[in-house]
């Protein structure tokens, strides 16, 4: 992945408009401390890289990935529009642009991105 994917970019402005409003859009590593914090006690936290799409050889990685692209794929839209219209004062077809660009780019196989 580099900086010049449609994916990358998306992913940022997502993440810099949840920030705007107060947000946190990536828990993941904040989720442990959230857990003890709340009384949680023998807590084992682990982190899990998930191909997003069918790229990988491996069975099982390349169902999570089909899995993670059909989620993104239905969802990309939902929670783009909010965020992009809302919070950072694009139009939506402007949101649809980008949207086409970001759908393609996680469908290509030849795009090996994992989300973690």
């Amino acid at each position: 992945m580099t900086e010049n994917d449609v994916v990358i970019k998306w992913e940022r402005l997502l993440i810099d408009a949840a920030y705007k409003i107060g947000r946190e859009p990536c828990p993941g590593p904040k989720l442990e401390q959230w857990v003890r914090d709340a009384g949680f006690v023998n807590i084992t936290h682990r982190r899990f890289k998930i191909p997003g799409n069918t790229w990988p050889k491996d069975p099982a990685m390349k169902k999570l990935g089909a899995w993670l692209l059909a989620v993104n794929l239905q969802g990309v839209e939902g929670y783009s529009l909010r965020l992009l219209c809302d919070v950072l004062g694009w139009t939506e077809a402007q949101v649809h642009v980008l949207l086409a660009g970001v759908r393609t780019q996680l469908k290509d196989r030849n795009w090996h991105g994992y989300w973690a």
